[in-house]
């Protein structure tokens, strides 16, 4: 009988074991399973945060706009993270200040002394909304490296016009999208939660 009191005792603890590596397994399903559903979502976080960016640079813009006497181009005064090569399409003080950028870098001897964004010009609409030197997608990744000094495939964003209404779109995956009305600076996020 001692025996078989030992031999239920054992069982009794291979069965307990047994649950608790179960409960353990299941657990860590579920967190695995939250754990990849975050993952997913980080390209719609990553955009809903540009977003924020978008819209507070925006208002800058706009409000330095305003106080500048509401001019058709501004001077972006940030590092200027887009080609000089493209930046040379927007504006005749371009030159200038390109000029003066390289200038600055030579006494410097650093390529990247010019922090203030001398060649950051922007074209504004009649509103004072920032607007596209080029109607295409190019144009559209453009205005998003001006206004945040980011480049769209290091965030893995994709980009489309849609030149019937006059609109940037900013995706992220299949999770986000960020609109921008070119003429009257409307910006639309929306994230699929689904």
């Amino acid at each position: 009988m001692l025996s078989q009191q030992k031999a239920d005792d054992d069982l009794l603890k291979v069965y307990g074991r047994v649950i608790a590596i179960a409960v353990v397994l299941v657990l860590l399903a579920i967190f695995g399973v939250r754990y990849l559903n975050t993952t997913s979502n980080i390209g719609g976080r990553s955009l809903e945060f540009e977003h924020n960016r978008f819209l507070n640079v925006l208002a800058m813009v706009r409000s330095q706009w305003l106080a500048s006497g509401r001019p058709h181009q501004m001077q972006l005064s940030w590092h200027n993270m887009v080609s000089n090569e493209a930046s040379s399409e927007t504006s005749d003080h371009d030159t200038t200040s390109t000029d003066a950028s390289m200038s600055s870098e030579v006494i410097n001897g650093d390529a990247d002394a010019d922090l203030v964004g001398t060649d950051n010009w922007i074209s504004l609409s009649d509103q004072g909304w920032p607007i596209i030197a080029t109607n295409n997608v190019q144009g559209c990744e453009r205005l998003w490296g001006q206004l945040l000094a980011t480049n769209v495939q290091e965030l893995n964003i994709t980009v489309d016009y849609q030149p019937d209404d006059n609109i940037c779109r900013y995706y992220s995956g299949s999770k986000a999208s960020l609109s921008y009305q070119l003429q009257t600076g409307r910006v639309i996020f929306l994230i699929n939660a689904g």
